[in-house]
């Protein structure tokens, strides 16, 4: 039998070897606290914190917890149970944020006249929606934070000359950005711009599409959509979506993403011919898509899963994921393709999607309305 020291030896081999597999600075930007334990546990506080850092233990690769649960499937409707409602925020701490928010988009001589604790549709999520002189406000119900405003135009004196140019636009839908969401943190790329009407001069109402990004990649889950009467700048349309990225590392090879779909896949149509397999990163968020192919097959591609039949919701989780998208031989009445979200950390199937959703945000930047 080995000695701790002899464990210990063979385990840092194999350290050294896995890191010098890695680049450089990745190895030598850790940084650790200084040391308060005894020399042997600090050997073993350094090889468990190597071990998560590479990737590679001495019995192999590091295991990650499964994050993937079944779809929950439940009945749409908008009441709240007794049990939800207790998770949730009072009406009157809803009704002093509802005000704060109207006040905080210049709606200084408005105030919030009626509310309702609802479930938002197709969504398990719970929240107050308000209903003021001018506006219309939805809250989330468990955090308060603002979903969206809605303000109609006639609240406004719109001037006789509203026309501004498209760089005018750019600049003030930053400004209404810093000015109307001040909490909102990280860095946001204006992706999208677009207006009402078919000229400049004409359109009395602009739209700007925020995205976060983290370095260079962008969370379309994370988006703010502004629309504004210009010269006046009035908010006519403010939403915020805050699909928060978990930010997951990358551990799962291209080939290895491609081999977990393909098996899953072939469970799913032993018998389709494929005719190519792609597959590329992105961030995407959990959706039951997946798992209603795989268990509801025949029903799904025909397309006659309904809501009558109950909604499914997944966890509502963004993660860095690898699209692998299976393009089968065509087939009458049969799926061309599919694209199955593989975690890049875990290598579960966290969801899926009958086309490929990798290009949403170029699609956007290429849209030929788009201005931005």
């Amino acid at each position: 039998m080995k000695s701790n020291k002899e464990y210990l030896e063979e385990i840092y081999a194999k350290k050294v070897e896995a890191v010098n597999s890695k680049e450089k600075d990745e190895f030598y930007n850790i940084r650790f606290k200084k040391p308060k334990k005894s020399p042997l546990k600090i050997a073993a506080t350094f090889l468990i914190a190597l071990s998560l850092t590479v990737g590679v233990g001495y019995c192999g690769a590091v295991t990650y917890q499964n994050i993937w649960k079944e779809p929950k499937k439940y009945t749409i409707n908008e009441e709240v149970s007794d049990e939800e409602k207790e998770q949730c925020i009072s009406a009157k701490e809803a009704n002093e944020l509802g005000n704060k928010y109207l006040k905080q988009v210049g709606l200084e001589d408005d105030e919030v006249l009626n509310q309702n604790l609802n479930k938002e549709f197709l969504s398990d999520e719970n929240e107050w929606s308000m209903g003021s002189q001018k506006a219309t406000i939805r809250i989330d119900a468990k955090t308060g934070e603002l979903k969206s405003i809605q303000v109609p135009t006639w609240n406004y004196k719109i001037p006789y000359n509203y026309g501004i140019t498209r760089d005018e636009a750019r600049i003030t839908a930053k400004e209404l950005f810093k000015k109307y969401l001040p909490d909102i943190e990280g860095e946001y790329e204006l992706v999208k711009l677009t207006r009402n009407m078919e000229t400049d001069e004409a359109s009395y109402i602009w739209y700007a599409e925020f995205y976060r990004k983290y370095g260079e990649e962008i969370n379309p889950y994370e988006k703010v959509l502004i629309g504004w009467v210009p010269t006046i700048n009035g908010i006519y349309q403010l939403n915020v979506e805050r699909g928060t990225f978990e930010n997951n590392e990358v551990v799962k090879t291209e080939e290895e993403a491609i081999e977990i779909a393909k098996n899953k896949d072939k469970e799913i149509e032993p018998n389709r011919e494929i005719e190519s397999v792609t597959v590329e990163g992105s961030i995407q968020k959990m959706n039951p898509e997946a798992y209603l192919r795989e268990t509801r097959k025949d029903e799904y591609e025909a397309g006659k899963i309904s809501l009558e039949d109950g909604y499914y919701v997944a966890e509502n989780r963004v993660r860095r994921v690898w699209l692998v998208t299976i393009n089968y031989v065509e087939e009458e009445n049969k799926l061309n393709s599919f694209t199955y979200f593989v975690d890049s950390t875990t290598g579960e199937i966290i969801g899926g999607a009958t086309y490929n959703p990798a290009n949403y945000i170029e699609n956007l930047k290429n849209d030929p309305n788009n201005f931005a």
